[in-house]
């Protein structure tokens, strides 16, 4: 300390800047302002999974149908018609105007739950369905016993169901004896210009399945649109009567006819298919009417058309499918 006494005052100020400078080298950076200002902010929601994502999971899903609203989706593989001529299948459904960045599966979609439709006395029921969830309404309502009657609703029309069913439980042509039920679509169509009305948002699931099954609305058509004559239209495919013809019962040979049309105000028809099926061997051949086609493997994408149509072949639906030998009905 001496010493330090008789230091130029210049030579001592000096000495404690160096000091401090050195001590500032230990203290963290600032990050910069260019990597502040670039860094993407992503809403945290997009990342958030539904709490049963498991059970989407583990199942496949390919879209269905499209409402004003919603984009329906099922599992193909679910499809089962029993001796009363009750269709069921998983199902959930997801809103259209989405971020580009949401995964597929996230804490906006509805789902997934067990469908039933009665296509012969057009009602429908779902699992979802809970007494004590549901808003009061009077399709629900049974004045002996609200909470035993909330399953079986009447399907109105111009709703979200009743083109579900539609698809489902087949369509029947005016010009001919045909049904057709709905086998895959390429494609979606686009989300309508005109303004939808503003409304209360459903706050429950419950709630949500009851204006999606029973408000009536027009569907979303994009063909519609004054500008239709520049759109690109979806393309869909329907297996025509839902009948199975089995060629070779030994090899296990089955086929199907298939039509496609698009999804325009006009619903034109763009071929005739047929679906021949090896389901020993997991071959198979899709080729337009009187044409041949050499045979495939399956591929390993389960949401594919050809995977679709081969399990609609091969697979147990129950009932659904109208099997038929080549030689005369089975």
């Amino acid at each position: 300390m001496k010493h330090l006494r008789f230091l130029n005052p210049l030579c001592l100020l000096g000495l404690v800047s160096s000091i401090l400078l050195v001590g500032c080298n230990f203290l963290p950076l600032l990050p910069s302002t260019e990597k502040i200002t670039n860094t993407k902010v992503e809403n945290p929601s997009f990342n958030i999974p539904p709490m049963n994502l498991k059970d989407y999971k583990d199942r496949h899903w390919i879209l269905l149908a499209e409402s004003i609203e919603n984009n329906w989706f099922y599992n193909p593989y679910s499809l089962n018609e029993d001796e009363e001529g009750i269709v069921t299948f998983d199902t959930f459904f997801a809103p259209r105007k989405t971020p580009p960045d949401l995964n597929r599966f996230n804490a906006f979609i509805t789902g997934p739950f067990l469908q039933k439709i009665d296509c012969f006395s057009n009602h429908q029921w779902s699992e979802i369905f809970y007494a004590d969830k549901m808003p009061a309404q009077e399709t629900f309502v049974n004045s002996k016993n609200p909470k035993l009657e909330y399953g079986w609703i009447k399907i109105k029309p111009k709703t979200a169901m009743a083109y579900v069913r539609t698809r489902v439980c087949g369509r029947k042509f005016l010009d001919d004896k045909n049904v057709n039920y709905f086998l895959f679509q390429e494609g979606q169509m686009q989300i309508a210009k005109a303004k939808i009305p503003e409304k209360k948002l459903p706050s429950t699931p419950g709630e949500l399945m009851v204006a999606e099954f029973t408000n009536p609305r027009q569907l979303d058509e994009a063909q519609n649109s004054s500008s239709s004559s520049a759109q690109s239209f979806p393309v869909f495919y329907e297996v025509i009567n839902n009948a199975v013809t089995v060629i070779d019962p030994k090899k296990d040979i089955r086929e199907m006819r298939v039509s496609s049309y698009e999804l325009n105000k006009e619903f034109p028809k763009l071929a005739d298919y047929v679906f021949r099926a090896h389901c020993q061997n997991k071959t198979y051949s899709f080729s337009v009417q009187g044409k041949s086609s050499p045979l495939q493997e399956l591929t390993d994408s389960p949401e594919s058309l050809s995977n679709v149509a081969f399990n609609r072949v091969c697979g147990d639906h129950g009932d659904y499918m109208k099997s038929s030998s080549s030689k005369g009905r089975k």
